[in-house]
């Protein structure tokens, strides 16, 4: 995925400066912290399958503070959207970036 990001970034800079911009506000607008919106963005990702994004969000999410416990919280309230083997998938790869 990263290669297909930066290729992406490269061929549509402008379209990439306006996603950076509405995804900041959106993260910004209202009284969530940081950690929680990654949180959300830790289940979202795992509802929708994206494994990237899920490896993605657990570091920002450990970056800003989330414990283990919690990152696998937002996996678990995730599985009734997602389906049980989208959980496990997500969990796994969650699994490999926390160390555990």
């Amino acid at each position: 995925m990263p290669e297909t990001l930066d290729n992406f970034k490269r061929q549509f800079p402008d379209v990439w400066e306006a996603y950076e911009e509405l995804r900041d506000m959106c993260d910004k607008h209202g009284p969530l912290d940081t950690r929680t919106v990654e949180l959300i963005k830790i289940a979202v990702s795992s509802a929708m399958g994206h494994e990237g994004g899920v490896i993605a969000h657990v570091s920002q999410a450990k970056k800003a503070g989330a414990s283990p416990e919690e990152i696998n919280q937002a996996l678990l309230c995730a599985m009734a959207q997602a389906g049980f083997p989208a959980t496990l998938a997500s969990i796994a790869a969650a699994r490999k970036h926390l160390g555990s």
